[in-house]
């Protein structure tokens, strides 16, 4: 007879099975470290991790890849050594840039599973809005930190997302720019970084491995000892759903390391190509249309990233947008 707590037989496999899975994390702090060398242990076979920015001396109580050594350096490239003295094995991709410019809607859709590891509600929120628009049928593992908890929360096109639980108003809040409950001086301690992080990694391998989690997310809070399933509707009014239909998108033999002027010769005289951010990374008020920007440029330079999903506005009435996706460098 088999013991009730016995652990199923199929277990050892397990890490073959997660080392032929992708996972994109995007936000390398506490929580992202964490989550990625729990990921790298469990046999993941590839991850790319994106954040723009580099380790400070406030990073190093709660990094778990960081040393002292690593204080200037990006966050992805001292990660990334780390990771690969843990795992030998793994392929790790490094992307030192925002999210938006460093992760293309076409590396998004690829993705067995993304992550958000960010730290303020505006981020997840678009993130989350990428990650659904892209198609990902995963969706987006998003978990947040406050000083003494977290919450890990699971998006689908089909489920509801963190913008769901939002007003129109608080949708457009510039506010929302600030971190989740964290005052400036004050992160969440080591401990409760761990303890979310363990949670979303493995939420993360179940979904890697398409086993079914529980429609709702999970709210942290040790210093209460508890810890509680919140059921969240899906808002039928919130934007944040929008799926790009595959049938509508034309693949190229472009890059983003190709110029404007090329991007430009694929389309029609009625047509324009746009950008989803400002072409003008240092002026948020930039036109989004690449009709604005230099043809000899590249889009790499406009902050286009890596295998993104290019929408096609038309002149004329039409029934369908239209998308030019970008292909792998």
């Amino acid at each position: 007879m088999t013991h009730p707590l016995a652990l199923p037989v199929h277990l050892p496999v397990l890490p073959r099975k997660l080392a032929e899975r992708t996972a994109v994390l995007v936000g390398v702090g506490g929580l992202g470290t964490e989550v990625a060398r729990l990921l790298a242990q469990a046999g993941l076979g590839r991850i790319v991790l994106c954040d723009p920015d580099t380790v400070e001396e406030s990073n190093l109580s709660r990094g778990a890849l960081f040393g002292r050594d690593d204080v200037g350096r990006f966050k992805v490239t001292a990660a990334a050594a780390a990771l690969r003295r843990i795992a030998p094995a793994i392929d790790v991709v490094e992307r030192a840039d925002d999210f938006r410019h460093g992760v293309g809607l076409g590396e998004l859709r690829a993705a067995d599973l993304v992550l958000s590891c960010l730290d303020s509600v505006a981020d997840r929120v678009v993130l989350g809005s990428r990650c659904i628009l892209s198609g990902n049928p995963s969706g987006l593992l998003d978990a947040g930190l406050h000083p003494w908890g977290g919450e890990v929360r699971h998006y689908t096109a089909d489920g509801p997302c963190h913008a769901c639980g939002c007003s129109p108003v608080d949708r457009s809040m510039p506010t929302w720019r600030t971190a989740c409950g964290l005052p400036e001086q004050l992160g969440a301690p080591a401990a409760i970084v761990t303890l979310v992080a363990a949670w979303q990694a493995l939420w993360a391998e179940r979904l890697l491995l398409g086993e079914p989690l529980p429609a709702t997310f999970v709210k942290i809070e040790p210093a209460n000892g508890l810890c509680r399933m919140v059921e969240q509707p899906r808002d039928l009014r919130c934007p944040c759903h929008r799926v790009i239909d595959d049938g509508h998108v034309t693949r190229t033999d472009l890059t983003n390391r190709s110029t404007v002027g090329a991007l430009q010769g694929l389309v029609m005289g009625g047509e324009r190509v746009q950008s989803w951010n400002p072409i003008d990374r240092s002026d948020p008020l930039s036109p989004l249309s690449l009709r604005a920007a230099d043809s000899g440029m590249t889009l790499e330079d406009l902050g286009i990233p890596p295998l993104e999903i290019l929408p096609v506005l038309r002149v004329l009435p039409v029934r369908q947008a239209r998308y030019l996706a970008l292909r792998e460098i």
